[in-house]
């Protein structure tokens, strides 16, 4: 059984009312007395012999701790610090009472009333200055006064010794701190590594701090971010909320850095780390994406639109408000980077909008004429128009109808692609367009107004010609290209498709990827429907040999006539020959078309003729079919014979007469008329 720790005695003296020990006195009292005629050391040394040689119960350690926690303090109220932290340390202090004589760091941590536990001695041992810079003061009057004029407070003597005493306090705090982090409650946890935090900023330790805000820690976050952003320790803040998961503040305050708010040489390039951090959440959050997309976008163009673009978004009309607010801002804060955007939206994302249709011509339209502007563009782009119309015009020069047709030149894009160096007035031209051509829902008629005002309309005979298929104006568009522009294949593609000028082989011949999947996806964008039809396809080729034969272009016309003979009917074309031209410069088209009629004429008799003997096999079969499903059919008459029976008859008697003569009546009658399809697509009526 263990024996108690208070003293034992085997002296008793008995009186009449008392009974009195002769024991020895207790270590607490002998540490009190110690300290009481100023001989700590000779105190410190009984607390180590106490503790020294064996293992200490519950009441032991308490006396221990008292012990150490009175050495401690009466040091601490001499302003030996130093000395004082080992004592602090091995009696177990609640750290809240020590911080509370450090006003910069109790004012943040504590709230009026806040209490913690302590012995009752010790409470009385406590210095009673607010203070430790009043107990330093203090303790200068005591020591000093009045022999530092003119007082202890003014002297510079007093002041250095009030300077490094305070030093020594801030070392004997944070060794104390450190020495509790980790022990005790929560709010002890709180207030030690709250506490040490706000020391190593305000000492300027980065290191320190963040390798203690890295580890395991309990530092109030509210209680710390003031401290640390006025003394400029901005990292390791950030340091502290990406441990917390703040991933929000973080972005606040790299933006802060980005825009001067805050200053911090240890974050080098907080830009980079936003870039960083909202790339880790591409597919996670996409909230964060969108409310930082923007701002990043407005400091670095490229990387914020990646971001942007990086948003996984859907056909719901919430995803389409969205990407319409991304756009507005967009267009506030850098409208070069909404024009990219916008065109991403459209080509990438395939939204089939209307309004934003509208806008993506506008602004590649806008980007074209602003490109314009300059004088060595407008020239290089004059002289492409020039040239290509001076080649065509040489090499069609007006002569005698022939037969020898001549192979027809590249189309003025395949010439403008090829001969043009590239640069962002030639993408811009192109991405012009290719987006009149490909978009839908903008106005043609304003667009083109646009572009007559701006007086480019010369320089922009493509366009131009563009425009005026949208608005329906076929013969106007088809003279532009034909002979304006002496663009023949472009006027060909144009009356071949039913209304397009750029095809979509054009497009990806030009090597923008991103516009030739849209026109393929398309399938032939910017048609309308009335020019879909065969029908509609039909008339913009007659409408153009009238522009040809109207203009006098014979090699034109001739070779028009055999590239779409198809879509031509002789009894339509021979009428619009002039008087003055020879047989023999229709002679490739009558030729063809008289093949072609002969052809479908052959096609059609050797269908009919397929057909005819199916069905006379049809009728040999059923003739079989018939002779076995005969039947003896019985009728009432009014004329009965004289035993007053019906008479009676058998089917089969007539039944095959009356087929022989079925067949033969078949095989004399014609089949219905067959109207075969040819090879060019065109119906051909046989009777």
């Amino acid at each position: 059984m263990r024996h108690s720790s208070f003293p034992r005695s085997s002296i008793l003296v008995y009186g009449q009312d008392t009974i009195h020990s002769l024991v020895q006195s207790t270590d607490i009292a002998q540490v009190e007395a110690l300290l009481e005629n100023n001989q700590i050391e000779d105190a410190a040394d009984l607390a180590n012999n106490f503790a020294s040689g064996q293992a200490l119960d519950s009441d032991e350690v308490e006396t221990l701790e008292y012990i150490h926690q009175t050495i401690a303090f009466t040091l601490f109220s001499q302003t030996r610090f130093v000395d004082a932290a080992p004592h602090f340390l091995a009696g177990a202090l609640d750290p809240r009472i020590l911080v509370s004589y450090f006003p910069e760091l109790s004012r943040p941590l504590f709230t009026d009333g806040e209490e913690a536990d302590m012995y009752d001695g010790i409470a009385k041992r406590m210095p009673i200055e607010a203070s430790v810079d009043d107990l330093i003061a203090a303790n200068l009057v005591r020591n000093y006064s009045p022999h530092l004029p003119p007082s202890t407070r003014e002297a510079p003597a007093a002041q250095e010794i009030h300077k490094i005493l305070r030093e020594e306090a801030i070392v004997m705090i944070k060794s104390v701190l450190q020495g509790f982090k980790g022990q005790g409650k929560y709010k002890q946890q709180e207030v030690t590594d709250t506490a040490l935090a706000i020391l190593f900023a305000q000492s300027g330790d980065t290191t320190s701090l963040i390798s203690h805000l890295e580890s395991a820690n309990s530092t109030s976050l509210a209680a710390v971010e003031p401290v640390l952003l006025e003394a400029g320790e901005v990292g390791a803040l950030c340091t502290l909320l990406k441990a917390r998961g703040d991933e929000g503040r973080v972005m606040e305050i790299w933006k802060g850095l980005v825009e001067g708010r805050y200053s911090d040489s240890s974050v080098s390039n907080p830009l980079s780390n936003m870039f960083a951090l909202l790339e880790s959440k591409q597919g996670k959050d996409r909230a964060m994406l969108r409310k930082w997309g923007v701002w990043l976008t407005g400091r670095d163009s490229e990387r914020g639109l990646m971001l942007l673009m990086s948003t996984k978004r859907s056909a719901r009309e919430k995803d389409r408000e969205e990407d319409l607010s991304v756009l507005s801002e967009l267009q506030q804060l850098h409208p070069s980077a909404a024009r990219k955007f916008l065109e991403w939206l459209v080509i990438v994302r395939r939204r089939d909008d209307a309004e934003l249709h509208a806008q993506l011509v506008q602004a590649c339209v806008d980007e074209m004429l602003e490109c314009l502007q300059d004088e060595s563009t407008l020239k290089l782009w004059r002289a492409k128009f020039a040239s290509y119309t001076s080649q065509s015009s040489q090499k069609h020069t007006p002569s005698p109808p022939s037969t020898q047709l001549q192979r027809p030149q590249s189309s003025f894009l395949t010439y403008f692609v090829s001969t043009t160096p590239d640069s962002t007035s030639k993408r811009a031209r192109l991405k012009a367009l290719f987006a009149l051509q490909a978009l839908s829902g903008y106005n043609a008629e304003m667009v083109k107004s646009q572009i007559v005002a701006s007086r480019f309309d010369k320089v922009l005979g493509l366009e131009m010609a563009l425009l005026d298929g949208k608005m329906g104006m076929h013969r106007m568009a088809l003279r532009a290209l034909a002979l304006t522009l002496r663009d023949p294949v472009s006027a060909e593609t144009y009356a071949r498709t039913g209304g397009i000028v750029v095809p979509s082989k054009a497009v990806e011949a030009c090597g923008m990827g991103e516009w030739g999947a849209l026109f393929a996806a398309k399938g032939g964008p910017g048609i309308l429907e009335r020019e879909k039809s065969s029908e509609g396809k039909r008339e913009l080729v007659r409408m153009l040999l009238e522009v040809y034969m109207e203009d006098g272009e014979p090699q034109q016309t001739t070779r028009l006539l055999s590239s779409q003979a198809a879509s031509l009917d002789a009894v339509d074309v021979i009428p619009l020959v002039p008087p003055d031209w020879p047989v023999s410069s229709l002679s490739p088209f009558l030729t063809h078309s008289f093949r072609r009629t002969l052809h479908a004429k052959h096609e059609g008799q050797i269908i009919k003729a397929i057909c005819a003997a199916q069905n006379s096999k049809v009728f040999e079969g059923s003739y079989l079919v018939f002779r076995e499903q005969g039947a003896i059919i019985e009728e009432a008459d009014d004329d009965e014979d004289g035993d007053g029976e019906p008479e009676s008859f058998n089917e089969k008697d007539g039944l095959a007469e009356k087929i022989v003569l079925h067949l033969q009546d078949q095989q004399r009658s014609e089949v219905a008329d067959v109207h075969p399809r040819v090879s060019s697509g065109e119906d051909v009526d046989v009777r």
